[in-house]
C-alpha cells in the first residue's frame, strides 16, 4: 500500500491524486516528448531513495572495515572453505562430462551429484529417447522434380494420376 502525501479532499482523494486525475490523458507523439516522461519517472523513482549512494558507501565502509578485524586465522579458513568449494565443483563437472562420454548422452541434461545418480539420469535419458518416434518430417513429394512452365493444372493432373 503506498502512502498518500497532500491534504484529503471532500471525496476522499488527496490533491495530488485530484490533480492526476483532472488531467487529461495525452499521447507521447515524439522521442523528445518519451525522454523526458521517462526522465521524470527516474526522477520520481530517485525521490524515494534520495540518500542511496551515502548508505552504499557506508555500508561498503563497513563491509572494508569488518573485513580488517578479521583474523588470519579466520581468513585462511574462508579462503579454504572457498577452494573445497570450487574443487567439489570441478570434480563434479568433470564427472559429469566422463559420464555422457561413456554414454553417450549430452552432459547438461545429465542430473545429479554423483558418478551413480549421473549414471543412472544417462541410462534414463536413453531409454527415454529409444521410446520416442523418428522426429523427421515426411514430406510425401520429397524428390520429385515439378516442370519448370508447367501449370497448376498439369500439377494437379499429375499428382491425381499417381494417386489413381
Amino acid at each position: 500500500m503506498s502512502e498518500q502525501t497532500g491534504v484529503t479532499n471532500v471525496t476522499g482523494e488527496s490533491n495530488e491524486q485530484g490533480k492526476e486525475a483532472s488531467k487529461e490523458f495525452q499521447a507521447i507523439t515524439s522521442q523528445e516528448d518519451f525522454d523526458a516522461a521517462i526522465q521524470a519517472r527516474i526522477a520520481r523513482e530517485r525521490a524515494k531513495f534520495p540518500d542511496y549512494d551515502e548508505l552504499k558507501a557506508k555500508a561498503e565502509k563497513f563491509a572494508e572495515w569488518e573485513n580488517s578485524q578479521k583474523t588470519e586465522a579466520e581468513k585462511q579458513k574462508e579462503a579454504l572453505e572457498v577452494a573445497r568449494r570450487e574443487l567439489a565443483e570441478a570434480r563434479l563437472v568433470a564427472t559429469r562430462a566422463q559420464v555422457a562420454a561413456s554414454k553417450g548422452v549430452p552432459a547438461e541434461l545429465l542430473s545429479g551429484s554423483t558418478q551413480e545418480e549421473l549414471e543412472a539420469s544417462a541410462s534414463a535419458l536413453i531409454a527415454f529417447k529409444g521410446q520416442q518416434a523418428d522426429p523427421r518430417l515426411v514430406v510425401p513429394t520429397e524428390g520429385r522434380t515439378v516442370t519448370p512452365g508447367s501449370s497448376t493444372a498439369d500439377q494437379f493432373a499429375s499428382f491425381i494420376g499417381d494417386k489413381l
